[in-house]
């Protein structure tokens, strides 16, 4: 305890006034009077008071707080918590949750931040996630639009990732509002994204996850859908936020439930080619020959729409990575295995490999290039479009560059026409918390902006 003045009463019991500060473990409070009961933890502070500890900093006008049992208010609290910026008339801990009363929340660090939620409750679990009703969006002073409840994740995110339903506008299928998010439950998880267009039609997908290895890490586990089809053009700069994936050692396996609803293929040429249907599936996730191999086992019954087919299928789905070779300082590589082998009603089948070698070279701390050879072959056919993938010869080329403008570029090589196939480019303007990316992508002549609140 550090003071001006300090009053001990019986050693238990101390008053400190006088930029007095208390710490307890890695927690501290500074205030200009303490008062603390060193049996029992609790700590009462008026006076300039903060709050530190290893979430963030509150600032408030008077703290109750319990050092060992971490419960406790705060009355006109204002800080930083988990990356957060909040002010609230007033803050209780039960020791594994935060609530918050008449609070504002936002990323951006600036006195008079530019956008904002405010809540009459909100609620902070230990799990990071965020529950608050009659939530506002605040936007430049004003009000856009208020909602009853709303429930987000907040942890395990990357920085850059989007916090709010992502707004974003294009000629194709005009303005669109997409949100999603993953939502623990007792016996898994539910993860479902929704997205609405002014000129299109609307899409919708549910998945129930049940992680089958250690519940400590309930991370879901990504699809293996290839995206190699017939004159598609993906925009691999929009779903490929990392440069490269490196290869996890620890072993997964989960199963799932997927139900779509008139979820258009993106990564089509035809916007209007959906599927619907439900599938039962198998992911596992296990270290091999150095490397890292994915698969993925799926039955279902699904139907395409506008072809009109429906069918069962039973599909496999295998990825491997090999460990990153390094050739230098800068310099690195990898080779990267996909297969895929479909069955369907009616004796149907179809078959398909690909191989791709890729190289890496970090030129410095804010410029990378890559570059990529692959080579595909297939076999059978498929009733659906959707399934239907290329025996193909291309080359890509990557640039990426993260300074104060944030610019991916990647260019797609036919290698059997002798053609340019399509460049894709991601721009994101130097700006922060509000994160505009302008995209674009030749071969659908197809222009996107996206405007999100983002983490830091």
């Amino acid at each position: 305890m550090l003071a001006q003045r300090v009053e001990a009463l019986g050693f238990q019991r101390f008053v400190a006034e006088g930029d007095a500060e208390i710490g307890w473990g890695n927690r501290r409070v500074r205030a200009q009077r303490v008062e603390a009961d060193l049996q029992t933890g609790w700590v009462t502070a008026t006076g300039g008071v903060t709050l530190c500890d290893e979430r963030g900093t509150l600032h408030a006008s008077h703290l109750r707080f319990n050092l060992k049992t971490r419960q406790g208010e705060l009355a006109d609290a204002r800080g930083e918590i988990e990356g957060l910026y909040v002010t609230a008339i007033k803050l209780q801990s039960d020791g594994n949750s935060l609530t918050m009363q008449e609070v504002t929340l936002t990323t951006c660090d600036s006195t008079s931040p530019h956008l904002l939620l405010s809540a009459s409750q909100l609620s902070l679990s230990s799990a990071l996630r965020i529950r608050a009703r009659r939530v506002s969006l605040v936007a430049w002073g004003r009000r856009w639009v208020t909602l009853p409840y709303l429930s987000r994740q907040i942890g395990r995110r990357a920085p850059g990732e989007s916090l709010l339903p992502e707004i974003g506008f294009s000629p194709q299928r005009g303005v669109m509002l997409s949100y999603g998010d993953l939502l623990p439950q007792r016996w898994g998880q539910a993860r479902y994204l929704i997205r609405v267009f002014t000129q299109h039609d609307p899409e919708f997908r549910v998945d129930l996850l049940r992680r089958l290895d250690a519940l400590g890490d309930q991370e879901p586990l990504r699809h293996l859908e290839p995206t190699e089809r017939p004159a598609s053009s993906f925009l691999e700069t929009v779903q490929m936020p990392r440069w490269k994936v490196s290869a996890d050692a620890k072993a997964k396996q989960a199963v799932f439930i997927s139900l779509r609803w008139n979820s258009p293929v993106e990564n089509l040429q035809r916007t209007d080619l959906y599927i619907d249907g439900l599938e039962l599936g198998y992911q596992t996730v296990a270290p091999w020959i150095g490397g890292l191999l994915e698969t993925e086992w799926k039955l279902g019954r699904l139907r395409e729409t506008p072809t009109r087919r429906t069918s069962a299928r039973a599909v496999a789905l295998l990825r491997w990575q090999s460990p990153p070779v390094r050739l230098g300082k800068h310099l690195a590589t990898d080779v990267v295995v996909d297969a895929r082998a479909g069955i369907y009603s009616r004796a149907q089948s179809y078959r398909w490999a690909r191989a791709q070698w890729d190289i890496y070279w970090e030129a410095t701390e804010r410029l990378q290039l890559g570059a990529g050879l692959s080579l595909a072959a297939t076999v059978g056919d498929t009733p659906f479009a959707s399934d239907q993938l290329e025996t193909r010869r291309e080359a890509r080329f990557r640039i990426r560059w993260t300074g104060e403008w944030g610019v991916d570029v990647l260019g797609v090589w036919d290698a059997e026409n002798y053609r340019w196939r399509d460049w894709q480019v991601a721009l994101s303007p130097p700006m922060h918390c509000v994160q505009p990316r302008i995209l674009w992508s030749s071969q659908q002549r197809q222009l996107q902006l996206q405007l999100s609140l983002v983490s830091r």
